[in-house]
């Protein structure tokens, strides 16, 4: 099914190459995909003798997924997004709405609300509507049903209560996962422009997305992907911040906003001063990236030096996992060539020059809709799976 979706229509000669299934296995899945609705019968392949091969290709509008994003937990009002796709994954209908909860029991609550809406306004009969899932921030225990939220001091939210009710008043299966992993899956899915088998994906500097061999890896419990160690306090922060990269975590935008209200208080001159009038508390990621793209010389520093501690971490997961392809999103892609480049040069500094020398360190594509299309994409293979 995943190679009927990414490179159909194939003939079953080709799938059975593909795959590496004798032609009788392949040709049974496929009718029964054929009774099932997914895959479509279409034409005839140019025959090299004997018999045209018949192609087969995806039914894409057999059925829809709904994918949602909770938002980062750390920020203040992020939006809270969802979207509606078919078997491709391509998006059919986006819904967002701000996201003004403080606790993961009324995020959760959010997020059956938006489900609904989702669904209520869809574009297509709801009843085609195969299944959802949701894109958390936090650590998950899938043996538990909890999730904790990291930036709540470690609150544990059951998460079971919720999704059964969604599932009995919806009549669909709603899956959870966390939001950097399903954020990587969404990437390798839609955004890259070639099959690899194995990818990292970097949810700016507080999670990771592990893809090996075509798969997610999920860890023990569902919580791989969380890098680093734990910071231990706020007033800790600025001791750690000059730590080597892979010792800092939970830092969502890569500590340039905090980095830059303490420059700015120490009286170092900048026009991200200007920018926010004054109001250091209104300091953001984007802020210092748009005044580094400007030209302003500490927040070009401020950039370069977080990048710098970023392509230390990636080079430490190069030299462990030997990734094909790094992708870097979660909003810091933003700064494209201002990121980027002093990322390779870390990289190409402190990571083995073998696996250094196969890998490619790419910026997300999916921008904003990274999380939610990612959720959408894990339940169509969810989908695939079961057929």
């Amino acid at each position: 099914m995943e190679l009927i979706r990414q490179r159909g229509p194939l003939t079953r000669t080709e799938l059975s190459q593909g795959t590496g299934f004798n032609i009788v296995t392949v040709s049974n899945y496929v009718g029964e995909f054929i009774k099932q609705g997914l895959v479509l019968e279409r034409g005839f392949d140019v025959s090299t003798g004997g018999r045209k091969p018949i192609l087969v290709e995806l039914n894409a509008k057999a059925g829809y997924v709904i994918g949602v994003d909770l938002g980062l937990m750390g920020m203040s009002r992020p939006p809270m997004t969802g979207v509606i796709t078919d078997l491709h994954g391509t998006m059919i209908h986006h819904l967002a709405q701000p996201r003004s909860a403080e606790s993961m029991d009324e995020v959760l609550l959010g997020a059956g609300e938006l489900i609904r809406r989702l669904m209520n306004t869809a574009p297509v009969d709801s009843k085609k509507i195969l299944a959802a899932a949701i894109g958390v921030g936090g650590i998950l225990d899938e043996r538990a049903g909890t999730v904790r939220d990291t930036s709540r001091r470690g609150i544990r939210t059951s998460y079971l209560a919720p999704r059964d009710q969604w599932e009995a008043e919806l009549k669909i299966p709603v899956l959870i996962g966390n939001d950097a992993t399903l954020a990587g899956y969404g990437e390798y899915r839609l955004g890259l422009d070639r099959a690899v088998d194995n990818m990292v994906y970097l949810y700016s500097d507080i999670g990771a997305g592990l893809i090996f061999h075509g798969s997610v890896f999920w860890g023990s419990c569902g919580s791989a992907g969380e890098l680093g160690v734990i910071v231990p306090s706020d007033e800790d922060y600025l001791t750690w911040v000059n730590s080597p990269g892979f010792a800092l975590s939970n830092v969502w935008d890569l500590g340039l906003a905090r980095q830059a209200r303490k420059l700015i208080q120490e009286g170092h001159p900048t026009a991200i001063h200007d920018r926010v009038h004054g109001a250091l508390d209104t300091i953001t990621m984007e802020t210092v990236i748009q005044t580094a793209q400007g030209g302003d010389q500490l927040a070009k520093e401020l950039l370069e030096h977080s990048a710098l501690q970023l392509g230390i971490r990636i080079a430490s997961l190069i030299n462990l996992l030997n990734p094909e392809i790094v992708v870097i999103g979660g909003g810091v892609e933003k700064a494209g060539s201002l990121l980027m480049e002093p990322v390779w040069k870390a990289v190409k500094r402190y990571a083995h020059e073998e696996p250094a020398s196969l890998v490619d360190v790419l910026p997300a594509k999916l921008g904003e809709q990274a999380v939610a299309l990612g959720a959408a994409c894990w339940v169509i293979s969810e989908i695939f799976i079961q057929a």
